[in-house]
């Protein structure tokens, strides 16, 4: 068994029960910037056991419920291949009744876990936190690339997208031609973001979701080691903001895509793992309070 996130030594019986399985992919072949995502994975990992389990907000540690980390997916090439294996993964995990919790990793392996929900998930609703629309057709040579994630995913889900503050002019030309709403921008969800808020939750209320968060949607003061850092991002606070909105509703899976570890720069890698565990503990809460 590789290492567990928070650094959990589950036996067979935890393994079972647990509610939360992480699935690592250390995919990293399509970054076209800063290279370095398929060390996310194992540094969110290892900076996760230092963490205090005990969630201050809510009132009770998460980890009470089980948390099972799975070994890494493999990472091969062409990057379908990767895509591919985390479609099986996710799959197995829905299967199983369990959330899936994906790491990566480029985005473009979100391509997988959404393709797996959405065959078990009808109506299936993508809420993507991102600086970048990822609506190219083709980038560099691949339509597998992690600036063509969505534009992969737009047939499967509905997507709703949030924190957006780069984009080219072909990606609005197709949100055009699709007659879709436009992103919420990351200067509105930050000046405005009860409202933001409200129409967000108007959107996906009654249906499944999937979560998928690239850590650049952060701002670069908060979140530097990512491959594309955009200044006028999301903030820490703005992020729980939304993520506590959501977590009354039906979010079935959700993935933290893009962190490109630093060396020495541990902050990012820790900043990783909380925003990991206080989604957790905004999903859990239900579950797991006292008196619930």
């Amino acid at each position: 068994m590789g290492s567990q996130f928070l650094g959990l030594k589950p036996g067979p019986q935890e393994k079972e029960r647990a509610k939360v399985v992480i699935v690592p992919v250390p995919f990293d072949r399509t970054t076209c910037y800063q290279p370095g995502a398929r060390n996310g994975p194992e540094c969110i990992i290892a900076a996760s056991p230092h963490m205090e389990f005990y969630d201050e907000e809510m009132r009770f540690s998460p980890s009470e419920a089980g948390i099972f980390t799975q070994e890494p997916v493999e990472a091969l090439l062409p990057p379908e291949r990767t895509i591919a294996l985390v479609k099986q993964r996710i799959g197995q995990v829905l299967d199983r009744g369990k959330l899936p919790v994906m790491l990566g990793g480029e985005h473009s392996m979100t391509i997988g876990g959404v393709e797996a929900a959405a065959d078990r998930f009808p109506g299936l609703v993508l809420v993507q936190f991102d600086a970048h629309t990822d609506l190219r057709d083709e980038y560099q040579g691949t339509k597998f690339s992690h600036a063509c994630t969505i534009r992969r995913i737009w047939s499967m889900a509905q997507v709703v997208q949030l924190g957006i503050r780069s984009c080219s002019a072909g990606e609005i030309r197709f949100l055009d031609s699709q007659g879709a709403a436009p992103p919420f921008w990351a200067v509105e969800c930050i000046s405005d973001r009860e409202r933001v808020c409200r129409e967000l939750l108007e959107r996906v209320k009654g249906r499944p979701i999937y979560v998928t968060i690239d850590l650049d949607c952060l701002d670069p003061s908060v979140m530097p080691a990512v491959g594309t850092p955009e200044p006028g991002g999301l903030g820490w606070y703005d992020m729980l903001y939304f993520l506590k909105a959501l977590s009354s509703q039906n979010v079935i899976a959700f993935d933290v895509m893009e962190l490109s570890p630093i060396p020495g720069l541990h902050s990012a890698d820790f900043t990783a793992a909380r925003l990991i565990y206080k989604f957790l503990a905004y999903l859990l809460r239900n579950d797991l309070q006292p008196g619930k």
